[in-house]
Formats: C-alpha cells, sequence, structure tokens
C-alpha cells in the first residue's frame, strides 16, 4: 500500500511539474487591437504579440504562450509569413520569430499598395468594358434637352465631371476663372491638363492670375469673365454661385450642347484669346 501511494504521489508531482511549466503570456487589449486594426485577424494578432515578448519560439510553444488551438497554430504562423511580420529558421524544430513592428508595417504597406494598384487596374478594365457594353444598348433617340442639362451640387461633383470633360477633350479646353478659383482648378487637374495639351489640344486660359502652369499650358488672356466657365469640345460647364461658396454649397450646370459649346466659344475669340 505505501508503494502504491509513492507512485501516486509522484504522478501528481510530474503533472503539476508539468502544469507549472506551461507559461500563458498576459493579454493586452489595447496591443491585440491595434494589431487587428492592422488587419491581422484575432489568432494573429495573440501570436504576434507572444512571439514579441517572448523571443523566437516553436509552433507548440507559441501555441501555448498565445492560447491558440494547436491545429490552427501553423495556419496561423503561415499567413504572419506571408503578412510579413514573422520569419522562420528552418530546422529540428522549426522555429519562428516576429519581426520588429517598424519592419512589419512596411512590408504590410508595400503589400497593400501593389494590391490597391491591381484592384484599380481591374475597375478601370471593367469600367472601360462597361462602357462599351452600355453604349451598343442605348437605343438610338432625337436630341433632347433634358438628357443633356444637368445641374452638379457639391465641389467634388463639379470637379469630377470637370475632369472627364478634360480627359475626353480632343480639340479645345476653354478655361475661364479668378485668382484663387484658377489656382485650385489648376492644381486639380493640372496634370490632366498637360495630358491634354499632349495629344494636341489647343488649352486656353482667361483670368488675371499670371499663374505659371497656365502659361506653360496655352495662350493666356489677362481678363476676368463675369462667371467661371469650362468650355471642352462639345461641352461646357457653367458654374452657378460665387467663387467664395463653401465647397458643399457649389452649384454648376453641365451642358452636352455642341450649340452652347460653340456660342461659349466664340464669345471668347471675341476676347482676342484665339
Amino acid at each position: 500500500m505505501l508503494l502504491l501511494s509513492n507512485v501516486n504521489d509522484n504522478d501528481r508531482l510530474k503533472s503539476a511539474q508539468s502544469v507549472n511549466t506551461r507559461i500563458v503570456m498576459p493579454q493586452n487589449p489595447d496591443v491585440l487591437n491595434s494589431l487587428r486594426r492592422l488587419g491581422l485577424n484575432q489568432y494573429e494578432a495573440k501570436a504576434y504579440f507572444a512571439l514579441c515578448t517572448t523571443g523566437a519560439n516553436t509552433a507548440g510553444e507559441i501555441s501555448e504562450h498565445a492560447e491558440l488551438p494547436r491545429p490552427r497554430v501553423y495556419d496561423v504562423l503561415s499567413s504572419l509569413q506571408d503578412k510579413g511580420f514573422v520569419a522562420v529558421q528552418q530546422g529540428r524544430p522549426v522555429k519562428y520569430r516576429s519581426l520588429e513592428i517598424g519592419e512589419a508595417v512596411r512590408i504590410l504597406k508595400k503589400q497593400k499598395a501593389l494590391s490597391l494598384q491591381d484592384e484599380l487596374k481591374k475597375i478601370e478594365e471593367l469600367s472601360a468594358d462597361l462602357s462599351s457594353k452600355i453604349s451598343s444598348s442605348l437605343p438610338q433617340t432625337k436630341y433632347g434637352v433634358e438628357e443633356n442639362v444637368w445641374t452638379l451640387k457639391g465641389r467634388e461633383s463639379i470637379y469630377s465631371k470637370l475632369a472627364s470633360m478634360i480627359a475626353d477633350s480632343k480639340k479645345h479646353v476653354i478655361l475661364a476663372a479668378a485668382g484663387d478659383s484658377l489656382s485650385r482648378k489648376l492644381g486639380e487637374h493640372g496634370k490632366l491638363l498637360e495630358k491634354a495639351k499632349g495629344r494636341g489640344v489647343k488649352i486656353s486660359v482667361l483670368s488675371t492670375l499670371k499663374h505659371p502652369l497656365a502659361q506653360k499650358l496655352g495662350r493666356q488672356l489677362s481678363t476676368d469673365l463675369p462667371s467661371r466657365l469650362v468650355v471642352a469640345d462639345d461641352q461646357a460647364l457653367l458654374f452657378l454661385t460665387p467663387h467664395e461658396t463653401q465647397p458643399e454649397d457649389e452649384v454648376g450646370l453641365w451642358l452636352n450642347s455642341p450649340h452652347i459649346a460653340e456660342t461659349l466659344k466664340g464669345l471668347v475669340e471675341k476676347q482676342g484669346i484665339q
């Protein structure tokens, strides 16, 4: 009986020692939440934080330190390696260590930038495909004024239409604006205007502000028209509110009308700009 008692005591001691050697690292909710905001899931955040606080470890040790299910830990570590947060040391056993957070974030930013470029390229390809399909599906109708005169509310909407007009232009672009307004438009659309000039579009600017880019783009007439306007081939964009209006309150009138565009172009020619 004494022998059996000693055996049981030894088993209990070994079991207690096994439990005592299992190190579970305390969690830091703020750190884990910040890691998740970077794009890590809950298991990845816990594993990375455990590696940061304990150094190089095996998969089994990380599973214990971070309290992760053993069957999941290899997938978690593999994902962290793909994202640039973990380095692997081959051997028996394989060991893992965390990369410094600044280095990991630089890798993550590069991956995000490449992913965004791919996504934008797909969007452009889809846009071109959809434009072609929608255009071919449109019924042939007679010219309707109501379909070619639109009111735009807010500077963002107005500038988006302005960018589209410049990008689609093939013959000429006329821009009339006062000092600050001209600077703002050239700042937003300067590159598009330079590209337009590069493909042979004639750029004309009416403003009392002598802006270097305006002079580089084409001929400039030092005069202010009563209204701010843009004419690009057969389209015209008229700003209906004063230039000091708040961006969200600005109102513009877009006209897809060869007649109106030609009329406005004729008025500009009388100013002697062309």
